[in-house]
């Protein structure tokens, strides 16, 4: 029974993710739009413009509804190192649609979203969610001692 409340958990937890991830997506195209369209701006500058807005609304976002944890510091840092790194490899793929493959740049834009969100999922689950030290006591709404991996410190202990 708790391996299937396991699943659900993460099941619960990536459509919370991708709920969010919708949100990001429906106001970064706002700006990428906005930005190309009604100002002109160069579409991969304006893709970096919407990554940043995008990024911290996710952080903050993600944080509070799918991870269950507020903001600090590290946690920000690792966060954003993960979404710069997938901001380059999107950003090199996105030229390479539009440019080379002449897809539509927002067409790209809603391809290269598909693919990353699986991606991006486990990236900041594993990353920016569960590096660090974790205070003892409750985890998201479990107990640290029913998930030792949350704990750094607990596993050099016992190991």
């Amino acid at each position: 029974m708790s391996r299937l409340r396991h699943i659900l958990d993460h099941a619960r937890q990536l459509t919370r993710f991708a709920a969010v991830g919708l949100t990001c997506f429906i106001v970064s195209l706002g700006v990428l739009t906005g930005l190309h369209e009604l100002a002109g701006v160069y579409y991969l500058v304006a893709y970096g413009a919407a990554f940043v807005v995008s990024s911290t609304l996710g952080y903050l976002l993600n944080g509070r509804f799918t991870f269950g944890q507020g903001a600090d510091g590290p946690g920000v840092l690792r966060y954003m190192t993960v979404n710069f790194l997938l901001l380059l490899v999107n950003g090199a793929a996105l030229r390479v649609l539009v440019e080379y493959f002449h897809i539509w740049y927002l067409g790209a834009t809603l391809l290269l979203a598909a693919i990353n969100t699986p991606i991006s999922f486990l990236a900041h689950r594993l990353i920016s969610y569960r590096l660090g030290q974790r205070p003892a006591g409750r985890l998201s709404g479990r107990s640290a001692d029913a998930c030792p991996t949350a704990q750094p410190s607990r596993i050099a202990r016992n190991g």
